[in-house]
């Protein structure tokens, strides 16, 4: 990454008075990042944003002004219920099976939700439970499958969609909203096997929605990630892809397939301690041209990237207190300066300091509160 900005951005964090772990994002880069996304995906498909990625309405609302969604796809009940209490005529597809419990929790807190929410189902079993559910509350209750397209992390087989189907339609509680086929193998796979799969998975996708009423005919057909959904057109089976880290694109997301975007989203802490030519425990005899630096915090879901040239240390291992990284004996480096690091994933990290930072130019622009887990 780009020494300067790095320099300049911690910084400016130092001055605007960091003294703990907080994410920062860069709003210059997630804008860019935005318009490479809009550019990307085929115009004739929707988008929607993953939540659990960018878990940050104000951050939301900011993506949603340069990328018009068709909602938001949502993983777990705090911030469903979250979303559902502050917007509540947003569409939400659920992205993973949720306890019947969570959803008859949600249904009680939210009158809307029976309308707003697709909920996933994953196999017989839990259209079952949900289905009881439907009936003891007497709500119309949307129901999106689950499909096993070549992942094989659990969902139904597109022979077995017809049945599930039929099954929706016979309740008098039921309706069939659609259906997401996940495949996130796809871009992991080597070259040789990713060809295969990829024709295996479209035609999976394609005959499970074959298999809908109509063809699928009016309901959300969801495929689609942050490294694939470029590949999706508009004449395909699906009608909507699904993205949301790639946009800040954590270290996870660096892929021939993300190029074109750029890391938007770091986390900061100060450093807290700076030990030129620190002596190795038990060896205080021998010595060493190396710094070490004690920083705030530790333990994140994320790598250094400055000051230039440290790393975590081999010696101290990990903390989640001050953990320890090592550099060189010449760093140019002193308590208080500001640390950062790219994390390797959104979820998870982008709420978990509190309150995030936006930033543009050389300032912090806003601070904006982040949605539960």
């Amino acid at each position: 990454m780009n020494e300067t900005y790095l320099k300049n951005l911690s910084d400016m964090l130092r001055s605007h008075g960091v003294d703990k772990p907080v994410v920062v994002v860069d709003l210059d880069l997630l804008d860019a990042n935005c318009a490479v996304a809009q550019g990307s995906a085929d115009a004739g498909l929707a988008r929607r944003l993953v939540a659990k990625s960018l878990p940050c309405l104000p951050l939301l609302d900011h993506i949603r002004a340069q990328i018009p969604a068709s909602g938001l796809m949502t993983f777990s009940e705090p911030m469903l219920q979250a979303l559902l209490t502050v917007e509540p005529e947003t569409d939400h597809l659920v992205g993973k099976p949720l306890p019947v419990s969570s959803a008859a929790r949600l249904l009680s807190a939210n009158a809307g939700a029976a309308m707003r929410v697709q909920w996933l189902i994953d196999t017989p079993v839990r259209l079952g439970e949900y289905l009881a559910l439907a009936s003891d509350q007497q709500l119309c209750l949307r129901f999106s499958l689950e499909l096993d397209i070549g992942l094989h992390r659990g969902g139904i087989r597109p022979e077995r969609v017809s049945e599930i189907a039929q099954r929706i339609a016979a309740h008098p509680y039921g309706q069939l909203a659609g259906v997401m086929g996940y495949e996130a193998h796809l871009a992991k796979l080597p070259g040789i096997l990713r060809k295969r799969a990829a024709r295996t998975s479209s035609d999976a996708f394609k005959a499970a929605v074959s298999a809908l009423p109509n063809g699928g005919t009016g309901m959300c057909l969801n495929t689609g990630g942050s490294l694939t959904f470029q590949s999706y057109l508009a004449d395909g089976a699906a009608n909507e892809v699904a993205f949301g880290s790639v946009l800040v694109k954590p270290g996870d997301f660096d892929h021939p397939t993300t190029q074109a975007f750029q890391p938007a989203a770091f986390i900061a802490t100060p450093i807290l301690k700076t030990m030129p030519g620190n002596a190795l425990p038990g060896l205080d005899f021998l010595p060493r041209r190396k710094t070490d630096i004690a920083v705030f915090g530790g333990h994140f879901l994320a790598e250094p990237v400055f000051p230039e040239g440290f790393g975590y240390s081999g010696v101290f291992g990990r903390s989640s207190n001050q953990e320890v990284w090592t550099g060189s004996d010449m760093a140019n480096v002193a308590a208080g300066d500001i640390a950062l690091l790219r994390p390797t994933q959104s979820e998870a990290v982008l709420n978990q300091f509190g309150p995030l930072l936006a930033v543009r130019g050389r300032k912090v622009s806003q601070e904006w509160d982040c949605l539960p887990n």
